[in-house]
């Protein structure tokens, strides 16, 4: 018997022996017994839809943080096409001039070599002491100023073949590219933002070429260098002493390596786990927008199928590993960040024997 029943017949005591009243009491008891079945069945369903609702609510609010984060790759993306078409245009548009200024103060020199093998004699004879130690002074220093005129226009010509190298548009396809090259030129464009904070030591190993999209890797190492700059910045002050940035790559079986390692201000702990969410950044407003590395990770895991890992010890350094998969079919599923976002071998080994290269 229903316990609610059961409790209102006890407060009614001793019930008369009426025809039927065992019948009705047998029905209410049925009655009750029936409720409670179908408020059970009521409270499982609601508990089913608040479930059902909770669960569609995770889902739009994971596809709207999806379309905000593909808007925002697409806008950076036409924003890095339109940079690089016109960086491009401007390389190719400097390249003459240059070249025209290379082969002219080649000219120049070879000429007044020519004519100083000439002089050399005639200044002696010259009467005027003064005249002639000011002839002297221009025969002595006019060769290391064609010199230094040259160097300025190999420096220049170095800086535009790599903004073409870097600015050079991808097509819609994957296509074989030397990773050395992208890297390199990538420091090139990229050795204005830290010649004042940090000496960058390069160690390319041999690569074989990977097939990718270059353009889009570029942009990859570039977020990373001007990361460890502004790391090493942030740990050494303004007019502080410069940090160290190293760079290497390597050819690890069906893999390309590249490390970024530098000696700056770390990542804290309490920082770790949210490196890779986009638009969080720890930098002050105005100087971050919190999508280099999340751009970055996509671009590693999801367009090319590789690893974008870090290790990190605050106030010591952070050293970021991307790892490509040289060919298309062997493109990693695995997401860049487990449970940790730091997992990842550390690049022990990589850094020996290095060479400065001076930004």
């Amino acid at each position: 018997m229903h316990k609610l029943l059961e409790r209102q017949l006890k407060k009614l005591g001793p019930l008369p022996d009426l025809p039927g009243l065992k019948n009705f009491i047998a029905a209410v008891d049925a009655a009750y017994q029936q409720a409670d079945k179908d408020l059970a069945l009521i409270e499982r369903s609601l508990e089913l839809a608040s479930q059902e609702l909770t669960e569609r609510n995770r889902e739009l609010r994971e596809d709207i943080e999806q379309r905000k984060q593909l808007e925002v790759e697409l806008a950076q993306a036409e924003k890095l096409r339109a940079v690089g078409q016109l960086a491009s245009g401007i390389a190719h548009e400097l390249n003459t001039p240059i070249q025209y200024v290379n082969d002219n103060v080649v000219f120049l020199k070879n000429g007044f070599d020519a004519l100083s093998a000439l002089m050399l004699g005639s200044i002696d004879q010259v009467p005027d002491k003064r005249q002639r130690q000011r002839l002297e002074f221009v025969r002595d220093n006019i060769p290391s100023a064609f010199e230094a005129a040259l160097d300025g226009c190999h420096r220049v010509s170095e800086i535009v073949s790599a903004m073409k190298v870097f600015a050079h548009p991808d097509g819609a396809d994957f296509a074989h590219a030397d990773i050395n090259l992208g890297v390199s030129s990538t420091l090139a464009v990229a050795r204005n933002a830290i010649k004042y904070l940090a000496e960058v030591h390069l160690d390319l190993g041999e690569l074989p070429e990977v097939e990718c999209r270059i353009g889009d890797l570029n942009q990859v190492f570039l977020n990373l260098l001007i990361n460890a700059a502004h790391a090493v910045g942030a740990k050494n002050g303004e007019g502080g002493p410069l940090g160290n940035i190293w760079v290497s790559t390597r050819h690890d079986g069906g893999r390309v390596l590249v490390e970024v390692r530098d000696d700056g201000c770390g990542i804290a702990e309490k920082h770790q786990s949210r490196i890779f969410e986009p638009f969080f950044t720890t930098k002050e407003v105005g100087t971050g927008t919190g999508q280099g590395l999340a751009i970055s990770r996509s671009i590693i895991v999801e367009k090319h199928g590789g690893l974008l890992t870090f290790t990190t010890t605050p106030g010591q350094g952070t050293t970021f590993r991307v790892e490509l998969p040289v060919l298309r079919s062997e493109r990693r599923r695995t997401l860049a960040t487990s449970a940790d976002p730091r997992a990842g071998r550390p690049g022990s080994g990589l850094y020996a024997a290095l060479r400065p290269v001076k930004c």
